[in-house]
């Protein structure tokens, strides 16, 4: 008994649309990438259904293509850097910068990464002993950073204003007197 070609409604036109495996093209600025993806392709109007498994191969197509044409690195490339220099996502976000969820987004591709991150990735990676110079560095500022907190939150307020909550005048209720009105209004 041979096995029926699974098929569904193109969304597009109406046509019928076969699950197969085709080759697509990815493009970003005139610049274009194959990817092989499998699908519903529709035999009317070549459109594509894709869903799963494909749908994430062409989008890391599509990243892929972006970085290159940027200059930057792809998320992929930015998740091997930082797996060899045995950096956490946080830890890399800290002490690389972009914060504590930047290296999650690099590498889900939710965010392209800079010119100068991907600089620095590429010579950290190129001489990873660099990176401890970078850590010896983040350790002086964080117990700078600690101490300037502990003189905020006890002893010495007086000493820093940024960590003090902003103050608001109360504001009068409107049917207070002396609340300033304009003569139009009375």
């Amino acid at each position: 008994m041979a096995k029926r070609e699974k098929s569904i409604r193109c969304p597009e036109c109406g046509g019928r649309a076969a699950f197969e495996t085709r080759t697509d093209t990815v493009e970003y600025k005139g610049q274009t990438a194959p990817v092989k993806v499998a699908g519903h392709w529709c035999k009317d109007c070549g459109e594509a259904v894709l869903e799963g498994d494909a749908l994430a191969r062409r989008e890391r197509a599509f990243l892929d293509l972006r970085a290159r044409v940027e200059g930057v690195l792809s998320p992929n490339e930015v998740a091997s850097i930082r797996e060899r220099l045995k950096l956490s996502q946080r830890r890399a976000g800290e002490l690389l910068g972009g914060g504590p969820r930047a290296f999650q987004k690099y590498e889900s591709g939710t965010q392209q990464v800079s010119v100068p991150m991907a600089n620095l990735l590429r010579l950290l990676d190129r001489d990873p002993r660099r990176l401890t110079e970078i850590v010896k560095s983040d350790a002086g500022n964080l117990s700078a950073r600690a101490r300037a907190s502990a003189r905020v939150a006890g002893r010495s307020p007086a000493t820093s204003t940024a960590a003090r909550p902003p103050t608001r005048r109360p504001r009068a209720p409107r049917d207070q007197p002396g609340r300033a009105r304009s003569s139009k209004r009375q």
